[in-house]
């Protein structure tokens, strides 16, 4: 019996005790709405009570903070955002669904606040809501949809489904669109028909190049129970290219996937060995001796960076980089060279219980693999390989298993022999004294970059107005992680494109306790930097008076004008500030 059905058997001997504290708790919902719509509750207190709400409520008493959510004389203007995510925190966690009329969920979807269009866009789609499906389908196709909207729009219509619907993400996979919408659309369908969404994956994937990342589209076929099979069958009678079946492996294995049904037919799509035998416990030290006699950790360095190797998906340096795996900044220092090769090769061998794997399996045929992070009676909440953090409803759960490492066998068939001896090299000397010692001097290890710089932002430093309309009010999805390297400098050359011919950077600081703090920079021609809105005096940072709270760095970098091959920042603590701070780190 698994440890699922052994909570549920307890649940059903206390299912009388349960019944009292339900009904107690259900009164206690009642005399809260009753409180809201006398005008009791103060709008300070308003968003903790309306959580409080969505949290046991049941379908009537959504309905009414959703329609106090949406109508003119509803919710003061400061509270609809906090109403409409708690019942989408209701919605994903129970399938809680208000009762009666929800069309009132497309005028949302209308908003200009992005945060606001998205979680309605998300509600639809929870809901159901059949009437929103035009406003939807306009969302999915429209150019001009930022790319998370687009995304949630694409994955609603999938979860109303019907003919119209999957019209709309059909035609999103037409060879007419760009092939990132064309995978998002594919994706969307392995919801709705399988069988169908392998049989266009296959015809999108033979056609495609290495422009576009398919992750979206093979996380898909992942998630769902029978889709690597599906796409394994297509694939077998699809000739792909070798660097396009590459893209397909390196996405499973950086999300902790090796399902041999997909990985046979794309290793041998890619010429990868995917039959390699076993290594002895012998060949394992001797190939460790290997690795500290020719291995460099300078190379290693380089490798751990590469986009193929998604190193930093999952794992962090000096707390900067994914959290789903350990920190590997110290892990030289305590683990012999047997241990660092025994984990790249067998990483399943090597879990340690923090981060040992669940896989759930839910009544409608998705699978989720992750780290719980929490749960209770109501929900599971899991981070998953990519970093995401999903919430699957206990009452979903059809089975579950305890699993192993979300690091994957075989992610070194990415590398030829000389560059495992490096990599490893790199992660054996991390902790040890010398340069990949523990970084203790407070450098910006994490950075975001703006993904493609506009015209005039390029031209020249951007006055007040500009910089809040196209860097401080920029989307999520306009920037992207980048990392220092172990020692603190950003490689400048890594960022480089066409697109960006200047760089807008953006750090965080987290300050507990106020005060003076200073920004220092390896080189400040060619550099300008923003605290919040503030732009700093050209040259050298002088201190600056940080409050209390979380506080954001923009910096912009001409490289044309900037002397040095890559950027180092710290923030440190003049001797006369008592200011306590991190600098944020993180995916």
């Amino acid at each position: 019996m698994s440890f699922r059905h052994a909570r549920m058997l307890i649940g059903a001997i206390f299912a009388g005790l349960l019944v009292v504290s339900s009904a107690a708790a259900q009164g206690s919902v009642d005399a809260m709405v009753k409180m809201i719509d006398s005008g009791r509750i103060t709008e300070q207190r308003l968003p903790q009570v309306v959580d409080m709400i969505c949290k046991r409520a049941n379908e009537d008493n959504l309905a009414f903070v959703f329609q106090m959510a949406t109508k003119a004389d509803g919710f003061p203007a400061s509270v609809r955002p906090d109403a409409l995510k708690a019942l989408h925190e209701a919605a994903v966690s129970r399938n809680a669904v208000p009762a009666g009329d929800l069309s009132a969920i497309s005028e949302l979807l209308k908003s200009e606040d992005r945060a606001t269009q998205t979680l309605a866009i998300e509600l639809a789609g929870l809901w159901k809501v059949e009437g929103a499906l035009d406003a939807l389908s306009a969302l999915a196709t429209e150019k001009k949809t930022g790319a998370k909207q687009k995304k949630a729009a694409v994955t609603s219509l999938a979860k109303i489904g019907g003919p119209k619907a999957v019209a709309t993400l059909e035609k999103l996979t037409d060879p007419s669109q760009p092939l990132s919408v064309r995978y998002l659309g594919a994706a969307a369908l392995v919801d709705v028909d399988v069988d169908n969404a392998a049989k266009i994956a296959g015809q999108i994937l033979a056609g495609a190049d290495t422009s576009t990342d398919p992750a979206v589209m093979i996380d898909a076929f992942l998630a769902q129970q029978s889709g690597p099979t599906k796409l394994g069958a297509v694939l077998a009678e699809t000739e792909l290219t070798p660097d396009v079946a590459k893209m397909c492996l390196r996405q499973m294995f950086a999300v902790g996937r090796s399902d041999p049904e997909l990985v046979g037919v794309l290793s041998k799509a890619a010429g990868i060995d995917d039959d390699a035998p076993e290594l002895t416990a012998d060949e394992i030290k001797s190939l460790a001796a290997e690795v500290l006699e020719k291995g460099d950790a300078h190379r290693g360095e380089v490798l751990f960076r590469r986009a193929d190797l998604n190193c930093f998906k999952c794992h962090a340096l000096s707390g900067a980089g994914g959290q789903i795996g350990p920190d590997l900044s110290a892990v030289g220092g305590s683990s012999p060279a047997d241990y660092v090769v025994t984990s790249i090769l067998y990483p399943e061998q090597a879990v340690k219980e923090a981060y040992a794997t669940r896989t759930i399996l839910t009544i409608d045929g998705k699978v989720f693999t992750g780290i719980v992070s929490e749960e209770d009676d109501d929900r599971v909440i899991m981070k998953q390989a990519s970093g995401e953090m999903v919430t699957i409803p206990v009452d979903d759960i059809e089975d579950e298993k305890e699993g192993g490492s979300l690091m994957p066998k075989g992610l070194a068939k990415f590398l030829t022999h000389d560059e495992f001896l490096d990599l490893s090299r790199f992660i054996a000397e991390l902790g040890k004294p010398g340069e990949y010692a523990i970084r203790t001097e407070p450098t910006v290890q994490r950075w975001r970059v703006l993904r493609e710089t506009p015209a005039a932002l390029a031209a020249g430093v951007p006055a007040i107005g500009e910089l809040e309309e196209e860097i401080i009010q920029a989307p999520e999805d306009a920037w992207t992680p980048a990392y220092a390297m172990t020692a603190g400098a950003l490689p400048l050359a890594d960022l480089a494109a066409d697109e960006r011919p200047v760089l807008y950077l953006m750090a965080e600081v987290d300050v507990v306790v106020g005060g003076k703090l200073r920004v220092g920079l390896n080189e400040t021609t060619g550099v300008r930097v923003w605290i919040g809105d503030d732009l700093l005096p050209e040259g050298k940072p002088e201190a600056v008076e940080f409050e209390a709270g979380k506080h954001v760095i923009y910096l912009r970098v001409d490289p044309a004008k900037f002397p040095a091959e890559s950027l180092r920042m710290t923030v440190d603590r003049p001797s006369d500030s008592h200011a306590e701070y991190t600098v944020v780190g993180g995916a």
